[in-house]
């Protein structure tokens, strides 16, 4: 599959929900040999409580490390949740190489250098793809958020040469919660690795959620817990106008629109 092709099966054109499937990781992916799922190719089990659970109205936010996260949301379309990749972190220099086979190509599929390392998030959006050309969903099926909980610590320590590939959510990367609920979404449900607040950054997301209506949820991967309703608390600098310029200094910016660039040295002042 193309990068195009990979891209339009995640955010397909009939999903009123595309507008919000972020381009960025889809810029440099190349899934060499996935045109069908393979068996060892598996979503994530889809959990007791929420198998059986009601989710009439009710949304998702997948916020565990990137390839959890995807596989949780091939999970999520196999009963009917349309899947929608918020990733705005580009993975590295050039492009990036992903086939079932090891022979099926000479290029590297990953660079050490990186802050967070996007390989598995990458080939699981190749396999995904692979997936939901199988799935039928129908253009209004509710959302499940997926996005990456390493986005804004990485995997390693950000050092000159390094490429810092660091990135954060804001509002503007989401659907409002008016228009969330003029689509039918009553209540979102957030999904940890732990039960309980958001990430900083999503909390400036999931709090306007709140206010604008809509009821959230948090349930955790690791601890066994089943979904209660929790108060999200007023994060720092909460909508205020400058918020999200002030927040964009600490991340570096990258061709793809997303972000990612290298560490370098601080200029010295002239004199």
């Amino acid at each position: 599959m193309t990068r195009e092709e990979v891209f339009l099966t995640w955010a397909p054109q009939d999903s009123i929900w595309s507008p919000w499937v972020l381009p960025v990781p889809f810029a440099q992916l190349n899934c060499l040999d996935f045109t069908r799922p393979a068996a060892a190719e598996q979503a994530m089990a889809v959990p007791t409580w929420l198998r059986e659970g009601n989710r009439e109205g009710q949304a998702f936010v997948v916020d565990i490390p990137g390839r959890d996260a995807m596989k949780f949301g091939l999970a999520l379309a196999d009963i009917g949740i349309r899947p929608v990749p918020v990733i705005d972190g580009s993975p590295g220099a050039g492009d990036f190489y992903f086939g079932r086979n090891p022979e099926a190509s000479t290029k590297p599929t990953w660079h050490p250098n990186v802050v967070v390392d996007m390989t598995e998030l990458l080939r699981t959006l190749c396999e995904g793809a692979a997936r939901l050309k199988e799935v039928v969903l129908p253009p209004v099926a509710l959302p499940a958020f997926l996005l990456d909980s390493d986005r804004r610590t990485g995997h390693r320590p950000a050092q000159i040469g390094m490429y810092d590939n660091r990135w954060q959510v804001f509002a503007q990367d989401f659907p409002s919660a008016k228009f969330l609920l003029g689509h039918g979404v009553r209540r979102v449900l957030l999904v940890q690795e732990r039960t309980g607040q958001p990430q900083e950054d999503l909390a400036h997301v999931l709090l306007r959620w709140q206010e604008g209506g809509i009821a959230i949820e948090s349930v955790g991967t690791k601890d066994g817990s089943v979904p209660e309703a929790i108060q999200i608390a007023k994060p720092s600098r909460f909508r205020r106008i400058w918020y999200r310029a002030l927040a964009m200094l600490r991340f570096r910016r990258n061709w793809t629109g997303g972000f990612g660039g290298f560490e370098s040295f601080p200029m010295g002042s002239g004199g």
